[in-house]
């Protein structure tokens, strides 16, 4: 297909987002509308990635075989696409980002508000045809999880709160609309550009409509999941993960002091969409203050739980609430699967999750039902078990307002020194997205294991409700402690674990599974590497020398298979990794 090539021009959209700069290097072909049916069968169209977790049951199952095990040591560089707006006016760049493809045009942000197509057609080159930049203020944090495509449009929600919408074809933004914007009780300390809710989570397109979550509980504000118009971005409903009072849940924030205000239980993964029934699935964070269970007696619903939403309404259908009372920052919002797939001999529609807490869970996707809970991290030492009838830890008390749990590595106020508690305190499963292989019926995990010491300064409340920042519950001691990479399969008929493989470094990445029976993921040292699905090692190594924290997808062009991933992320505090210096990179491998 020939590409016809003009002059560079500039294009200025100052009716929409003021003086935005869309840089258009050339006019690309048109493609067909990303509708609501070619979402719903995304799985129909493997040489495409059009959804930021391959299909809405956010299986990141890849149909594609032309990468197998009889070839994966054969990758290599095919090319890279250099994504510098993520460091131009900043010292960092966090990129926890996918890029979506649709017939060889890939559409990717630079974690900074700027939004690129890329004419990826050629399989030797990334051609950037246009970049629409939002100018997100530097000062902001410079994270993305990626970008949605509705209709003719590309889609993102930003860290300052903003959805915009930029067309496809010519670059140029649609609407721009500030969604996340609602002011909370403020303490001393609490600086006013850095509390204010705001998006992590990537947009879903959905029903009809774009779904976003706000992300950003840490900071003292409630989470809540809102549809908005993809014709003008306009919101047709908002659905808050924290009741307020007289609404369902309400009652299970037993505290005098108005702590539901500030209530956490934010939605910083993007959900996953079950068609059939017409219902969003989303998983929440912790409850803030994350460490202090004593601010906040009671369950804390909807914190750290499964949520079903009703497309329509937002209405909550169901939930299932993993940790009551929780307080490591064992928080849930990470992804979770839909698969259909036996479970002891009976066919069940599930909903699949590895647990921060260090368990993997399997629930009814019709109405939350508890079905199986296995521990899959090395070590689990806050509780002794999951009650496989309840799906609670086995010592969770309903008539107790403050749980204990094992009190021995349950953090409280009290507490002279630091006390250790495992899995660590990032979790084993956080953001990273895993993957479902609906054929063989396993699921697999790529994150990070070990224990975390901590000893807690409480929380101080504030007259009107919410936190002095002053006295946020934090951690007076915190160290850690075997900080290790871990990548595990589960089998979905039984719940048990099939293998599991420690890495040296963390895996923040998450996990790709291929139908060329090969599972790719990376680590933050800066490895990209292909597994063998059935025992899990390592059959193929690339090292990129940029910390990596997105996870990889996979595409096609003229039958031929691509891998790709973007690299930008250090953290400077995992020991042994040595000195990685800034980078902000997309790279696509190929035989």
């Amino acid at each position: 297909m020939s590409h016809s090539r003009i002059g560079r021009q500039f294009a200025v959209t100052t009716s929409v987002l003021g003086a935005i700069l869309a840089a258009t290097f050339a006019l690309p072909a048109s493609a067909a509308n990303v509708t609501d049916a070619r979402l719903e069968n995304a799985d129909l169209e493997p040489h495409n990635w059009l959804l930021g977790f391959q299909n809405y049951a956010s299986q990141r199952y890849s149909r594609l075989t032309n990468i197998n095990q009889s070839n994966v040591d054969k990758l290599k560089v095919a090319f890279t696409v250099p994504l510098s707006d993520a460091l131009r006016g900043r010292t960092t760049a966090t990129l926890e980002n996918h890029g979506l493809v649709d017939n060889g045009f890939m559409y990717i942000d630079a974690g900074d508000g700027v939004i690129m197509k890329i004419d990826v057609r050629s399989g030797t080159k990334g051609t950037v045809l246009w970049a629409a930049n939002a100018q997100v203020d530097k000062a902001e944090n410079g994270r993305s999880r990626g970008v949605a495509m509705y209709m003719n449009n590309v889609i993102h929600n930003l860290t300052n709160g903003m959805v915009v919408s930029v067309n496809r074809d010519s670059g140029e933004f649609v609407w721009q609309q500030q969604i996340a914007r609602v002011v909370h009780p403020k303490g001393a300390g609490i600086d006013a550009e850095k509390t204010r809710e705001n998006f992590t989570a990537a947009p879903l397109p959905a029903d009809g409509k774009i779904l976003v979550g706000q992300s950003n509980g840490d900071a003292g504000t409630r989470g809540w999941l809102a549809a908005l118009d993809p014709a003008t971005g306009k919101e047709i409903w908002r659905t808050y993960t924290v009741p307020n009072p007289g609404e369902p849940g309400f009652e299970t924030w037993k505290d005098d002091h108005n702590a539901w205000k500030t209530g956490g239980a934010a939605l910083w993964t993007t959900g996953s969409y079950d068609p059939a029934q017409k219902l969003t699935i989303w998983g929440t964070a912790q409850p803030v203050p994350m460490f202090d269970p004593e601010f906040r007696p009671g369950d804390n619903l909807f914190s750290n739980a499964v949520v079903a939403f009703e497309m329509s309404t937002g209405k909550i259908k169901w939930y299932f609430q993993y940790t009551p009372n929780e307080s490591w920052d064992y928080d849930e919002q990470g992804v979770h699967i839909l698969v259909d797939a036996p479970f002891g001999g009976q066919e069940r529609k599930q909903v699949v999750h590895f647990g921060r807490n260090g368990f993997f869970y399997q629930v009814d996707r019709t109405n939350g039902q508890f079905i199986h809970a296995h521990q899959y991290v090395d070590q689990v030492t806050w509780t002794a078990g999951i009650d496989q009838k309840t799906g609670k830890p086995v010592e969770y008390n309903p008539n107790l307002a403050l749980q204990t749990y094992i009190p021995a590595t349950r953090w409280a106020r009290a507490d002279a020194m630091a006390k250790q508690a495992c899995p660590h305190a990032a979790g084993a499963a956080r953001w990273q997205p895993m993957a479902v292989d609906p054929v063989k019926k396993v699921a697999y995990s790529a994150g990070e294991d070990g224990c975390t010491a901590m000893q807690i300064i409480p929380s101080i409340t504030l007259a009107d409700g919410g936190i002095d920042e002053k006295g946020r519950a934090k951690a007076g001691t915190r160290a850690e402690a075997d900080l290790h990479g871990l990548l595990t399969a589960q089998d979905l008929a039984t719940g048990k674990q099939l293998a599991r493989v420690r890495q040296t470094y963390v895996n923040q990445s998450g996990i790709l599974a291929t139908a060329g029976n090969l599972l790719f993921t990376a680590t933050l040292d800066g490895a990209v590497t292909a597994h063998n699905p059935e025992t899990l090692a390592e059959l193929w190594r690339f090292e990129t020398g940029v910390g990596i924290k997105s996870p990889p997808f996979t595409y096609a062009v003229n039958g031929k298979q691509y891998i790709a991933i973007t690299a930008g992320a250090q953290q400077p505090n995992v020991p042994d990794i040595g000195y990685r210096g800034w980078g902000a990179m997309l790279y696509v491998f190929s035989l």
